[in-house]
């Protein structure tokens, strides 16, 4: 080989190793919002206006965190304690807010993930940026999972079809004959439980006679409701933002109707109940993946303590018994696990590993169900659910947990 070609077979050899060593470092490499000492996480929610009541998911994960935080913080799996700082903006659940918000926590603050965003709507309006800037938006408030980036946000509450599913069985166990109307939430939340719903009665005899769509900004749904109640239903569904499901759990009850009502998780909060009285709130089913809390009183049971001790702590603005705020407070702890499993301090890390989950614990949640995603082919963390009765003073379990592990519909 000549002395020219034994040059340029060298300098070929260098430039790999250089192109190699670069992408080793890269893939190494340290992502924004993280130090030695600190990992710092953004949160958007409705601190203030009409839905200010899901600002608990954000006051939720902050009791989770500042518990962390006085406990040294979290040990993470590169072998770092660091302390979780947090960045939380008030965006009125206005999707454009939420962007404008997000915006200014990736380019400014320079978080290193987002967590618990709260609804639909607001999701999908932050889904195309962040999936241009590659940051994680993991354990999302919504039960929406497929959204604008799909590489780069996870879900945390059971989507709104397993909901469906929970309902559909409840009524083909105890009301198989039912005529059912819905009160529904105008966005891809009403139209997800409805599809699904419609998928899982298919073949019996219960019948959807009425659909009354509604939106959470709605001063009052008087006039659907009032259509619903002639529609000769016999059962009613209701898939509405807390104000607009508490008038309606308070309309089936004192306008003489009095159907079967079942109130998916977005209403069904004791809070709730007790703003309407909860005489008529009475008999009204639900479902939820939490352990059901009504009151600030330690029950021995480790978990709702050591939420109820964090809530204290840290000042929370939520009713304890508000089942948004424990959601928060359990989103927290998600996040905590995950970080304590990074291997690398990069927000590809942290996606892997909540697209990993593998039966995870928590403290709020039911020891029988866990949560379990596989990267690929189930995005869905918590695929179970407990129905509910309120008897007028507390939530009845109604039989057994269902489980819908893998069978989740998108």
């Amino acid at each position: 080989m000549s002395f020219v070609s034994k040059v340029k077979v060298c300098t070929i050899q260098l430039a790999l190793a250089g192109l190699l060593s670069a992408s080793y470092a890269h893939a190494g490499e340290t992502s924004p919002g993280i130090t030695d000492n600190t990992v710092k996480i953004g949160i958007t929610g409705p601190l203030t206006g009409p839905v200010a009541v899901v600002g608990a998911v954000a006051e939720g994960v902050r009791a989770r965190i500042e518990q962390v935080n006085a406990q040294g913080g979290v040990k993470m799996g590169d072998g770092k304690t660091r302390k979780i700082e947090l960045v939380i903006k008030d965006d009125g659940l206005d999707p454009q807010r939420t962007l404008a918000n997000v915006r200014k926590m990736v380019e400014q603050d320079q978080v290193f993930a987002l967590v618990g965003t709260a609804a639909t709507p607001n999701n999908l309006a932050i889904g195309r940026y962040i999936n241009q800037k590659k940051v994680p938006n993991v354990f999302m408030y919504s039960g929406v999972h497929a959204l604008n980036a799909p590489d780069w946000e996870i879900g945390f509450v059971p989507s709104f079809a397993t909901e469906a599913d929970s309902f559909a069985e409840y009524l083909k166990a105890n009301k198989p004959d039912a005529k059912v109307a819905f009160l529904y939430l105008n966005t891809e939340t009403g139209e997800i439980f409805m599809k699904a719903f419609d998928s899982a009665i298919a073949g019996s005899k219960i019948k959807v006679i009425d659909r009354q769509p509604v939106t959470s900004q709605d001063p009052t749904v008087e006039t659907q409701l009032s259509t619903l109640k002639a529609s000769g239903a016999d059962t009613l569904v209701i898939i509405a933002a807390p104000r607009q499901g508490s008038e309606a759990i308070r309309f089936q009850s004192e306008s003489g109707w009095k159907p079967l009502t079942m109130v998916t998780n977005l209403s069904s909060a004791y809070p709730i109940l007790q703003s309407v009285g909860l005489e008529n709130a009475k008999g009204i089913i639900t479902s939820d993946f939490l352990k059901p809390i009504v009151g600030g009183k330690k029950t021995g049971d480790k978990g709702i303590d050591q939420y109820l001790d964090a809530a204290t702590a840290s000042k929370a603005n939520f009713n304890v018994a508000n089942t948004i705020g424990q959601t928060g407070y359990a989103i927290g702890d998600a996040l905590i696990q995950a970080l304590e499993k990074i291997k690398q301090p990069t927000r590809e890390d942290l996606m892997k590993v909540v697209r990993n989950m593998d039966g995870w614990a928590n403290p709020l949640v039911p020891d029988d169900i866990k949560m379990t995603t596989k990267e690929g082919s189930d995005i869905f963390p918590i695929e179970a659910l407990q129905l509910y009765q309120f008897d007028g003073e507390k939530y009845v379990t109604v039989g057994g947990v269902l489980h819908f592990e893998g069978g989740t519909k998108e």
